[in-house]
């Protein structure tokens, strides 16, 4: 019998304090934040990351409009992340010519990403993000809530919370033979203990859809199953 085991992460990001740590003469190296928990992490056959801080280039900034060095994403990498989630409320942050930089530089580390895409045309070609690994065909969704406010100048597309969208997309992953579809949910209040109506009520409907396993991010604390 085949197993599969899945590691899932979040919120991925830093702050101004991290960089100021992680800094210096203009290099980056964030490879100690990670190393407590390095061995947990590559252990999985899978590790799944949300990435909560475009790779928008200089100049690097922490809160409120996040902006993370490169060396950010290669330290995730490096841990043992295989697949980075994109559709959260901070990756327009430096707006839509910051997701394409990030999608190139996901591209790069030859990464899974999903979430957030170049334009239509790659979304219909990649999106479910279907994954092969040990003979399990795994679909992965990823929507976000919202954007804070802000909206991606086309062609650039990020996946919100629609349910009609949804439903079409659980349907393809459907068809395309999934043994088991994985949605990854950025939604919630933050800091809230306690997971609000609306997660309970789209995650009943997730799961009366076919969907194998719900998974939150966005309140930075952890929420009961």
């Amino acid at each position: 019998q085949q197993t599969l085991t899945l590691l899932f992460a979040g919120d991925a990001m830093q702050h101004a304090r991290q960089l100021e740590s992680a800094g210096k003469n203009g290099e980056y190296d964030f490879s100690p934040s990670f190393g407590l928990v390095r061995d947990e992490i590559s252990s999985a056959d899978l590790a799944v990351v949300n990435l909560e801080a475009p790779l928008g280039g200089p100049p690097y900034r922490g809160y409120p409009m996040f902006c993370a060095p490169d060396a950010f994403a290669e330290a995730l990498k490096e841990t043992g992340f295989d697949l980075f989630l994109t559709a959260n409320n901070h990756i327009l942050d430096r707006f839509s010519s910051g997701v394409i930089r990030t999608l190139r530089r996901l591209d790069s580390l030859q990464v899974y990403h999903t979430g957030s895409f170049y334009d239509e045309r790659q979304r219909i070609s990649y999106y479910p993000l279907m994954v092969w690994h040990k003979g399990f065909r795994l679909a992965f969704l990823n929507y976000t809530y919202g954007t804070n406010g802000m909206k991606a100048a086309s062609p650039v597309l990020i996946n919100y919370i629609d349910w009609r969208s949804i439903r079409d997309d659980v349907i393809k992953a459907r068809h395309l033979g999934a043994d088991a579809i994985i949605a990854c949910m950025h939604w919630g209040v933050e800091y809230d203990l306690l997971p609000a109506k609306e997660q309970r009520t789209l995650a009943d409907s997730l799961l009366a859809q076919g969907v194998k396993l719900v998974i939150g991010s966005h309140p930075h604390v952890v929420q009961p199953m």
